[in-house]
């Protein structure tokens, strides 16, 4: 730890987030990002929280070798190629691996005692599977740094709350007795699954009805905290979705920028000394409800009783 100082949270961002741009019409918009980043510094100085900004660093191959078939890295990192572009598209290959690196710089934050909250908006691709990309995801980051962590002896509890399953999350980590995965999801949408549960497996899905809200949310992360209870995780992951906000264009959930805050702080309370390490997944309002559901949670999740009211 340098200094001796622990930083209330430490914000992994770098401006070409901003980049991430498919082409002009896509849902996925990097300012989203950028925006995010300005607000939660902004808010997290009115609740006078001691951050900190860190630059990502590239994902290492062989730390995406964790979770990735080598010739899917190659294709998108030296080649370009994806299916959620058109075309070979070197720089959004290397972004790709960059917001990956951004998760794994958090990580090592987490690990080295800097912090007990890490954020990295661009984090938690949590479609992307072993050998393709998926659901505008290209590298599992979160499914990687799970595995990293739990090869050091951490038990890690993973909470996905964006409107669609966490299914690549929940696949790449399939067999690792010290991850408990917990997603809560509109049914009946992309990807289409997410409907079951194993227990044993510790692997907990939770979907929802078009139209739920904050109401079910926070259900939802009541029996997040129980079975994660349970579980006895030495560190907590969020997949902060923020596409489950009423009036996102691609779910159908209802969720308020207040219930999102609430449901953070309810888990920072049930778990107030562990690391948290928290990536934005989803969110397709770039200039309004995006950032605003991840700037928030992210304070909250910062420290109990923390400021989070919009």
């Amino acid at each position: 730890m340098r200094g001796g100082t622990i930083k209330d949270a430490i914000l992994i961002h770098s401006p070409e987030y901003g980049n991430w741009v498919f082409d002009a019409t896509h849902p996925t918009q990097g300012r989203r990002f950028i925006n995010a980043r300005n607000r939660f510094v902004t808010y997290a100085d009115m609740a006078g929280l001691d951050i900190e900004e860190v630059e990502p660093r590239l994902a290492h191959e062989s730390e995406l070798l964790l979770v990735h078939d080598g010739t899917y890295i190659w294709k998108v990192s030296v080649h370009g190629s994806s299916g959620e572009w058109s075309g070979n598209r070197v720089d959004l290959g290397q972004l790709a691996q960059l917001m990956a690196g951004g998760t794994m710089r958090a990580l090592e934050m987490l690990l080295d005692g800097e912090t007990k909250l890490a954020i990295n908006f661009a984090g938690a691709k949590h479609h992307a599977m072993r050998d393709h990309s998926s659901g505008y995801c290209i590298f599992g980051d979160l499914a990687m740094a799970s595995t990293v962590a739990t090869s050091l002896g951490h038990r890690v509890a993973i909470f996905d709350c964006d409107a669609h399953h966490g299914d690549g999350t929940e696949i790449l980590l399939a067999g690792n007795d010290d991850v408990l995965t917990f997603s809560v999801h509109q049914q009946w949408i992309f990807p289409y699954t997410g409907y079951l549960s194993d227990p044993f497996l510790h692997v907990f899905n939770y979907p929802l009805q078009a139209g739920d809200g904050d109401t079910q949310l926070m259900e939802a992360t009541r029996e997040f905290v129980r079975v994660a209870y349970e579980f006895e995780p030495t560190m907590i992951f969020i997949a902060c979705g923020a596409d489950a906000l009423k009036d996102d264009p691609l779910s159908d959930l209802e969720y308020s920028v207040r219930g999102y805050a609430t449901a953070m702080r309810s888990i920072r309370q049930a778990f107030p000394d562990l690391p948290i390490l928290m990536g934005g997944a989803g969110g397709y309002l770039p200039d309004s409800g995006t950032p605003e559901v991840w700037a928030r949670a992210g304070v909250a999740l910062a420290r109990v009783g923390a400021l989070t009211h919009p």
